[in-house]
């Protein structure tokens, strides 16, 4: 997997309009996403009536990919060093986003093992922290439903209260096992699991990462936690499920946690998880980054296994 920091957003003014689809009573507005793999995608079309899908990644930069420069002829500045930055594409005010911190966001020139990484097709440019920030967002992992402009959190109602690393990158205590472990916020984090057969391909899939000492530690520790080895086509994926974690008063049950080569999506963190898209199962969550609070609806959760 890539690290996605790399991908950091350029400098530029405000150029997408707010978005324009239905406003809830509240004041919230819907986004146009959809759920593939758990994980969510915003799929905004441009004025020629395409799809532009959008990862977002609570746990990332914003980026664009090299093709996508092409197919939707955007705009590009060049950067220096060889690196290039695009905007956006102009939307259909029906399904517009809201506005990111700048315009323009590096793109992403693909090669080598990127160009075969299915985790890496789909999807055309990646919203990451600087959309994010300064909004209330509501989660709904049950319908597949995003909004933003949330009523913003008091201490009171929250579940927890966040860190921002870095101002834009949540982070949340989580209780494993007795202990309190600061986790990202990654509803990015996707694994490939590897299929029965080679012509079947790969199922991509929300998940939780952990860092190997981590996983081997609970793996010595807790000897019946169920471990699955070698899921995916890439070395080193393992994955732990761990019976309840909690996010404050919140009980999460079954959470999956996989490993990755060389911890590579923990490159320059001080974090030992990272908490995905699969750990919040049926639930709604909303997270206030004005805050710093997030709040886990307390409806019935179950986690489903994602067969191998």
């Amino acid at each position: 997997m890539i690290d996605r920091r790399q991908f950091m957003v350029a400098l530029g003014s405000f150029g997408l309009a707010p978005a324009l689809l239905g406003n809830a009573s509240n004041g919230e507005t819907a986004l146009p996403v959809e759920l593939r793999g758990g994980r969510f995608f915003a799929v905004p079309r441009t004025l020629d009536g395409r799809t532009f899908a959008c990862w977002l990644d609570t746990d990332g930069s914003g980026f664009i990919f090299d093709w996508a420069v092409n197919a939707f002829h955007l705009e590009v500045r060049k950067l220096g060093n060889g690196r290039r930055a695009a905007a956006l594409p102009a939307f259909d005010p029906k399904t517009a986003l809201p506005p990111i911190a700048g315009t323009f966001l590096s793109v992403f020139e693909e090669s080598g093992a990127d160009l075969e990484d299915p985790i890496l097709k789909g999807f055309a440019a990646q919203l990451g922290g600087s959309w994010f920030e300064r909004r209330v967002w509501r989660l709904d992992f049950r319908n597949a439903r995003i909004t933003v402009n949330a009523p913003p959190l008091t201490p009171a109602q929250a579940t927890t209260a966040l860190r921002l690393h870095r101002g834009i990158y949540p982070r949340l205590p989580v209780l494993v096992d007795g202990e309190s472990i600061w986790m990202s916020f990654d509803i990015a984090a996707s694994v490939a699991y590897r299929q029965a057969s080679s012509f079947e391909g790969q199922e991509v899939s929300a998940t939780s990462f952990v860092t190997r000492e981590l996983f081997e530690a609970w793996h010595s520790a807790h000897p019946r936690w169920e471990v699955d080895r070698n899921l995916s086509s890439l070395r080193n994926v393992d994955r732990v499920f761990v019976p309840s974690v909690r996010i404050g008063s919140e009980k999460l049950e079954n959470v999956a946690f996989t490993t990755r080569p060389r911890d590579d999506v923990f490159a320059g963190d001080d974090v030992r998880g990272k908490l995905g898209a699969n750990a919040y199962g049926n639930r709604v969550v909303v997270i206030d980054y004005i805050n710093g609070l997030l709040l886990l609806a307390s409806e019935s959760y179950g986690a489903r296994k994602i067969s191998a």
